[in-house]
């Protein structure tokens, strides 16, 4: 009988050490390592219309997306800014506020959204959000494959727009992606902000597009952060706009062909650098964010690895991260 009861004893003793080294640790914090391999990317169309010699569009389409392991798109942001560059009497002539399509309250949809002659009455918001929905559950192989006629896709419900850009912008960002400690739960967000440059001159204006896709914790931390940036060129000759229409290359898209590394002091190629500002965001809410101190000149000590100017990036970082 004492046999019997030291054998049941043991068995208890047994069970209840296992239960305790199985004890529930809680919910896994938000960003850290879940073993799941989601990644971030982020993709451009830029371009510039030339309309004659007195008229210029800049057009940048930016896409943000986060994959599953599998590579399939498991959130999609997109905006996109366009604006005209006039010359009047070979007097420069550009709107003040550069806001983007998703910044601009009642936005009007533009022969340039729809092709000319169309309407609809849907808002830009409510399409490009329709856009989103279709393409999640895609890889991006299966969203350049989208067929669109004219431009457009009979396919995605409640979406009239042009899409070609979105397209290539979305597709662009999954190739573009790298595997970051982004949690289930985590949310993406985007910004896109244009501004004159202050290289800018009379006969060569410049405007600077910033971009940056974040995913942000419950405690809205940044768990991941990719930036890029465009500049658009224009020269003027003769009171006439001089330069030819085409696409524009991202800093990112440039690779090692932008040239920094052998003018840097740190060796490091302008998206390394950019790579070590992404990797400083990554455990901070937008406003301690803010609080990085940049000198006249726009470049930090603060951050290892990054000696390039970094205002631009770090204003839209923080306006990514305090999106509502």
């Amino acid at each position: 009988m004492k046999k019997l009861w030291a054998i049941v004893c043991g068995i208890v003793l047994l069970f209840s050490l296992t239960a305790c080294g199985k004890k529930d640790k809680g919910p896994t914090p938000s960003g850290t390592a879940n073993g799941d391999g989601r990644s971030l990317g982020l993709g451009s169309v830029n371009t510039l219309a030339v309309d004659g010699n007195e008229k210029t569009t800049v057009k940048t389409t930016v896409a943000a997306v986060v994959l599953n392991k599998d590579g399939k798109i498991t959130e999609c942001k997109l905006d996109e800014a366009e604006f005209p560059v006039e010359l009047k009497s070979g007097v420069l002539q550009v709107a003040v506020d550069l806001l983007t399509k998703g910044e601009t309250e009642d936005y009007t949809l533009t022969d340039s959204d729809l092709g000319a002659g169309n309407t609809s009455r849907a808002s830009w918001d409510d399409q490009v959000e329709a856009f989103c929905d279709y393409v999640e559950g895609m890889t991006g192989a299966q969203v350049s494959a989208i067929a669109a006629t004219d431009g457009k896709s009979e396919m995605i419900q409640g979406c009239d727009l042009i899409i070609t850009d979105f397209i290539s912008a979305v597709h662009e960002a999954t190739r573009n992606a790298k595997v970051k400690n982004i949690a289930a739960g985590d949310e993406l967000e985007l910004a896109v902000s244009v501004a004159k440059s202050g290289e800018s001159t009379d006969a060569k204006p410049q405007f600077d597009i910033e971009m940056a896709a974040v995913t942000l914790g419950g405690d809205d931390r940044i768990t991941a952060c990719l930036t890029d940036s465009a500049q658009a060129k224009l020269t003027i000759e003769n009171s006439l706009f001089s330069h030819a229409a085409g696409k524009m290359d991202t800093k990112r898209g440039m690779g090692d062909a932008y040239g920094m590394k052998e003018a840097s002091s740190i060796k490091k190629e302008w998206y390394e650098q950019a790579d070590a500002f992404d990797a400083y965001a990554v455990g901070k809410t937008a406003a301690e964010l803010a609080k990085l101190s940049v000198g006249n000149d726009g470049k930090t000590d603060a951050i290892s690895g990054c000696t390039i100017a970094i205002s631009g990036m770090l204003k839209n970082a923080v306006k990514a991260a305090d999106q509502d």
